[in-house]
């Protein structure tokens, strides 16, 4: 087992505990900076999971747990699953405890090479880190050894799930059988937001594809009777709402295609986007009104307008009374932490187990310039969600 301390038939033993059973800071910080850095060492962008999908299995197996693997990556294109490991208790409560593996793509040509500075694990400046989410998968591995070095009476069920794809669109999310894990509730460890802050509601996503159609025709020889779909498409992206529409409303346009030779009118031009607020209600508002005037830009130019709309995820809300939420707010201030619930304009795993039923916060551990090559991350952080979620769940120190 890689830091966190040493594992046998299963258990482990606690961290540097104190005289008085108090458990040292010290060795909790350092063993989740050894597997910090051991795991983002390991490349393991999106599609290209297996290598540290086998670290992992031979991680929890080392803890007792029994694991099995998905056909996620069957789905994805890649080429590995989700990985499901589970460690029976005595409790009657099964607790997902979840993160994703994958990560953004690595700068070409450049080496995985995380620097240590005191408890900060930091990039070179060239490559990123994938602490996003490797920083939560580090905080499942020692809440699950936690979990096996905790008396069976006194442990819930403990099933860690650990996703592919969720940098793609949350796609091993989507794949994931849910209902199979049986469980009660979760908590996700992929929160960018400083630790004590649980993100409970996040946003309602739409992919939106326009196709702006216009006719082609010989830009010298008869141009008068081309319709130009790229200058109908400048007027569509001039006439609609970009960025924070509204506080609970974003729209964007992330890519355009079109156009061919430089001596023929272009016919046809291409963009995709997307639409994002907390309601369905809010989210069909937005659609609608940038629809509206999308059409009568391109219309002025004697362009048609085609739009194909895909929810790529449902939003959720949870309320403070939710067991997860509740839980983590009664154990907050005896561990130091200031607990507030908050809204999330992004994505996650998370959105999509409550989606499937499964209620589940998502935990911030305080993650610094994600999907960059400037990505660093305290693991003083990591330690204090750690002492939080453990002492929440009742485990061992």
């Amino acid at each position: 087992m890689s830091g966190g301390g040493g594992a046998s038939g299963g258990r482990r033993e606690a961290a540097g505990p104190h005289a008085d059973g108090r458990e040292s800071a010290t060795a909790l910080t350092t063993g989740l900076l050894t597997r910090l850095v051991d795991l983002c060492g390991t490349a393991s962008p999106s599609r290209n999971e297996r290598e540290i999908a086998d670290k992992l299995r031979r991680e929890f197996k080392s803890l007792g747990m029994t694991v099995r693997e998905d056909d996620a990556g069957s789905s994805t294109g890649g080429n590995a699953g989700n990985l499901i490991a589970e460690l029976p208790g005595g409790r009657p409560e099964r607790v997902v405890l979840a993160a994703h593996m994958d990560t953004v793509p690595l700068a070409h040509g450049e080496p995985l090479a995380p620097i240590v500075d005191g408890t900060v694990v930091r990039t070179t400046g060239r490559q990123i880190l994938g602490a996003d989410d490797k920083a939560g998968v580090s905080v499942v591995l020692e809440l699950a050894a936690r979990a096996a070095a905790t008396p069976f009476a006194e442990r819930p069920t403990v099933v860690a799930v650990i996703t592919v794809c969720e940098e793609l669109g949350l796609l091993g999310a989507k794949h994931l059988d849910v209902a199979s894990l049986r469980a009660d509730h979760g908590y996700s460890f992929d929160g960018e937001v400083p630790v004590g802050e649980l993100v409970t509601a996040a946003v309602f996503k739409e992919d939106v594809t326009f196709t702006v159609t216009g006719r082609a025709a010989h830009a010298a020889l008869e141009p008068e009777r081309g319709i130009h779909a790229i200058k109908a498409a400048a007027a569509l992206v001039a006439a609609i709402p970009l960025g924070r529409v509204a506080d609970d409303q974003v729209l964007n346009i992330g890519a355009i295609q079109g156009g061919g030779s430089t001596n023929v009118i272009p016919a046809q031009v291409t963009m995709r986007g997307e639409f994002r607020s907390f309601t369905a209600e809010r989210l069909e508002e937005l659609a609608e009104r940038v629809v509206g005037l999308a059409s009568a830009a391109v219309a002025e130019h004697g362009a048609r307008l085609g739009v194909e709309r895909k929810r790529l995820y449902a939003g959720y809300s949870l309320p403070d009374d939710a067991v997860p939420v509740r839980r983590l707010a009664e154990t907050a201030a005896a561990n130091g932490i200031d607990v507030r619930t908050v809204s999330s304009i992004g994505g996650s795993d998370t959105s999509i187990f409550n989606q499937k039923g499964l209620p589940t916060v998502n935990v911030g551990v305080n993650m610094h310039e994600i999907h960059s090559v400037n990505e660093w991350i305290d693991v003083n952080d990591l330690a204090r969600v750690v002492r939080w979620v453990g002492a929440a769940l009742g485990l061992s120190a």
